[in-house]
């Protein structure tokens, strides 16, 4: 599946999606960041046959909404 970005509080977030056995992996990190965050999404139930790709890209972002965001730091 192709790669997505999307735009989250002034954020731009690229994900890579990986198929698995069970579900899917997806890669979320930010555009100018290194450090990437990992999230499984088994198949089942919150999918929408019609719209797999939507419904990762939904969960992705409501995932990246949950995630806490580091204090900023001074150099």
């Amino acid at each position: 599946m192709d790669p997505h970005s999307f735009e989250q509080d002034g954020v731009v977030y690229e994900v890579c999606f990986e198929r698995t056995p069970d579900g899917w992996i997806a890669r979320i990190r930010p555009e100018d960041g290194a450090e990437a965050h990992v999230f499984a999404f088994p198949d089942g139930i919150g999918f929408d046959p019609e719209d797999v790709r939507g419904s990762l890209i939904a969960g992705c972002e409501a995932a990246v909404a949950r995630i806490p965001r580091r204090a900023p730091t001074r150099h």
